[in-house]
């Protein structure tokens, strides 16, 4: 069992941390963020498809130890920009976060990274996976342009809030489906899949904006 002693982040931290990122690359005012453009242009990450890891393996993407490579689903690559995209976003939040811990290990093919994965505790693997996926909904929907844009389109729920108020469905059974209207609205602007951008709406509690 290896123990890789993540620490403990609160998710305000890894906002912090992704902030300080987007400033850092002079990104905090841009979207859609040109996450793979960063990764291959200004970070000097190489990207490299790979055939058949999804359905073979399970993984959409993994980076290699020495933090040189991100590889990706070859299928996701080709044919699901979105999906590619927080692939991508998400193993940045490993770079980040998580490069030191990385390097002390060895693994640059798929199965490799498995046996590593297979091998820390499970409780290091939830915080690895949650630390990623925090990091990179807060690179590709960054909150300083997240509120405000859900402000603005607030009022497009309108005539479904009305609709439901007035066949007396009570708040707690229309915001689902109030957060999935907005998120489908505001995701395009993102680049982002509606999924990502509900998530991205939960964790900011933007939904308490929600009549």
């Amino acid at each position: 069992m290896i123990a890789l002693d993540i620490d403990y982040l609160e998710y305000s931290d890894i906002a912090k941390r992704a902030n300080k990122f987007l400033v850092q690359f002079k990104l905090e005012r841009q979207i859609p963020v040109p996450i793979e453009e960063i990764i291959d242009l200004k970070l000097g990450v190489n990207i490299v498809p790979l055939p058949g890891i999804q359905k073979v393996f399970e993984v959409e993407g993994f980076t290699s130890s020495d933090l040189s490579t991100i590889y990706v689903d070859d299928y996701i690559y080709q044919n699901r920009p979105t999906r590619y995209r927080f692939t991508l976003a998400h193993e940045l939040g490993h770079i980040v976060l998580h490069g030191d811990l990385f390097k002390q290990h060895s693994f640059d093919e798929v199965k490799d990274w498995i046996a590593f994965i297979q091998e820390i505790d499970d409780k290091d693997h939830s915080k690895l996976e949650f630390q990623g996926y925090a990091f990179g909904g807060l690179i590709l929907v960054p909150p300083t342009h997240l509120k405000p844009l859900f402000k603005e389109n607030l009022h497009k729920l309108n005539p479904l809030i009305k609709e439901a108020q007035r066949k007396g469905v009570f708040r707690e059974r229309y915001l689902d489906y109030a957060k999935d209207n907005i998120a489908e609205v505001l995701a395009p602007l993102f680049d982002v899949s509606s999924d990502v951008m509900v998530r991205r709406i939960e964790f900011d509690s933007l939904e308490d904006l929600i009549p």
